[in-house]
């Protein structure tokens, strides 16, 4: 029996809040990411950070393709891993873009996914954006392979015509004002 794939980061419990050093108001330092039990066929790993439920647009907040499986993360602060690439994320920048605290105090929430990819490498350049990267990824999967995912799951929804994906996983944390100022 094979182990599940895991991603966490040592900097944020999951479900838990994500700490201000990795958001803005606060550093906006990457936060540490690392993941195991890559499954064996895998070629590559994706990383995508998004912010659920997040207006188009302003949805995909840091992307990293091109991951080689031999590595087990990404320290806090960075570097990414050798070989990898960023790719550009819904703010126009090819970096990691922390959370932003919401002026109404509303709980936010953003997940991590990684994605292990039966595909060496995706063949873009540095800077492509997730709709791109999502267009690689797709493959006509054979038809008994997966059930077509819940209409009321819109991530299973999107990841389930990305063939080329052969494992995910995920890890959730919350971001919020702790404090009763407004932003200016």
């Amino acid at each position: 029996m094979t182990a599940e794939m895991k991603v966490f980061s040592t900097g944020i419990d999951p479900e838990d809040w994500i700490p201000q050093r990795f958001a803005q108001p606060g550093e906006g330092k990457i936060p540490p990411i690392s993941w195991l039990h890559v499954p064996a066929n895998a070629q590559s790993l994706i990383l995508l950070m998004e912010h659920r439920g997040a207006a188009a647009g302003q949805r995909i907040h840091w992307l990293i393709y091109d991951i080689p499986v031999s590595a087990t993360g990404i320290p806090e602060g960075g570097p990414i891993p050798e070989g990898a690439k960023t790719g550009k994320n819904d703010f126009g920048s090819d970096s990691y873009h922390p959370p932003v605290a919401d002026p109404s105090h509303e709980l936010q929430h953003y997940d991590f996914h990684l994605l292990a990819c039966d595909l060496p490498g995706l063949g873009l350049a540095e800077g492509a954006n997730w709709e791109t990267v999502k267009e690689k990824l797709r493959k006509q999967r054979d038809p008994g392979d997966i059930a077509p995912p819940p209409a009321d799951d819109p991530q299973a929804v999107e990841f389930h015509p990305l063939g080329h994906v052969i494992d995910r996983a995920e890890f959730s944390g919350h971001f919020a004002l702790d404090t009763d100022e407004p932003v200016r």
